[in-house]
């Protein structure tokens, strides 16, 4: 997982390295204000992930061209600067086409590029980038391009099926936007496909044990489409039975079940896999490995949500919390969401992926490599 030829060592390296990153992410953060904070710049940070997962795990910060021949800190710049352009591209094409142009970005417009991120993943690591892998040779263009805009096809038919905004017609911008009118109440199905998300992650952690023992029995199996069909469909069955004893059995609010479950557990899911890189299991073999990591992300999801709550209150106040009238609802929320996925982590993948945690350790040169797309599947690991 790491290039690193020298320097600091795990878990130094992580704990250093997470230092940094919560240095450059509330050194960014505490210059919005709320409202400017949670439409925009996490709007805007969030168009950007989706590349970023293209850039670390697909093409391992080794292309597009000249990056695999680039030392730090100047490769991290270039890769960097391609990202940002990339993703204001998609951030102006996101307002003019989803939003209908209408400014601020809209809860629809925000939902919508959350799903993009959800399938960048989804399509990466449980499918290899099929079927864009096998294009071309495995081009890392078409590789990375190509399952970049299958992912946004994916988020969009299922942000056209699946989400339903009807509740928001007496807003301003319910005309000007006409959001889908889906199957599933809006924020049940952000909370069903984040909570996918963590699933898989956590899936990843037990490197997809037990299902990877299958492929040295039945090396079809491990194949695409089989075996991302044959992951998806228990994750979602998972991701299901956990949103339900949340949300309808144990009566937790949707929304506040969004942010305390899967993004916490998401957020300590990235610190364990990219920034700890497994540490301290890395040589542990399945399940214990996975059950120790999945402790871990408990912990972590704890401890992060009342340290990410205490930073709010130091940096905006004491925000309004909960299914409060508007304009205040689940302003808190919000806030503590976008500050953990909308900008913490497109500031661990930059760091990581990017600098490769320049300056604590120097990279070395790698091959360019397509994420799991020339892997067998059964082996597939995050980053």
């Amino acid at each position: 997982m790491s290039n690193e030829q020298g320097g600091l060592r795990q878990p130094w390296l992580g704990i250093m390295g997470f230092i940094v990153v919560l240095f450059i992410t509330f050194g960014i953060i505490t210059w919005f204000k709320v409202e400017t904070f949670i439409p925009w710049a996490g709007e805007l940070s969030m168009c950007c992930i989706p590349f970023m997962i293209i850039v670390g795990m697909v093409w391992a910060g080794n292309y597009p061209p000249p990056a695999a021949t680039l030392e730090q800190p100047l490769k991290g710049v270039y890769l960097l600067f391609l990202t940002m352009i990339v993703g204001a591209l998609v951030a102006g094409y996101s307002i003019k086409t989803v939003g209908a142009y209408v400014t601020p970005p809209t809860p629809p417009l925000i939902f919508f590029t959350i799903m993009s991120v959800i399938m960048t993943f989804w399509c990466v690591v449980v499918f290899g980038c099929w079927p864009a892998a096998g294009i071309k040779g495995n081009h890392p263009a078409f590789v990375g391009f190509g399952t970049l805009i299958i992912s946004y096809a994916l988020a969009f038919v299922l942000w056209k099926l699946c989400f339903n905004f009807d509740f928001m017609k007496g807003a301003p911008f319910y005309n000007a936007v006409m959001p889908p009118s889906g199957a599933f109440f809006a924020f049940s199905s952000l909370a069903f496909f984040l909570t996918c998300l963590a699933v898989i992650l956590a899936w990843v952690e037990f490197d997809f044990w037990p299902l990877s023992l299958i492929p040295p029995k039945a090396p079809a199996f491990a194949k695409q489409p089989i075996w991302g069909i044959s992951v998806s469909i228990v994750v979602c069955i998972v991701a299901y039975i956990i949103k339900t004893i949340f949300v309808d059995n144990m009566g937790m609010d949707v929304f506040i079940y969004t942010l305390k479950v899967p993004i916490c557990i998401i957020f300590g899911e990235f610190i364990m896999l990219i920034i700890l890189q497994t540490w301290p299991v890395q040589t542990v073999k399945q399940p214990l490995k996975g059950i120790v990591l999945i402790v871990c992300n408990i912990i972590l999801a704890l401890v992060m949500y009342q340290f990410y709550k205490f930073c709010m209150v130091l940096i905006a106040g004491m925000l309004p919390g909960g299914p409060v009238p508007p304009p205040n609802t689940y302003v808190q929320e919000l806030w503590i969401a976008t500050a953990l996925l909308g900008f913490t982590f497109p500031v661990i993948a930059a760091y990581t992926g990017f600098f490769n945690y320049w300056p604590l350790t120097e990279p070395k040169p790698g091959p360019v490599v397509v994420g799991n797309a020339q892997k067998d599947p059964g082996e597939s690991k995050a980053v």
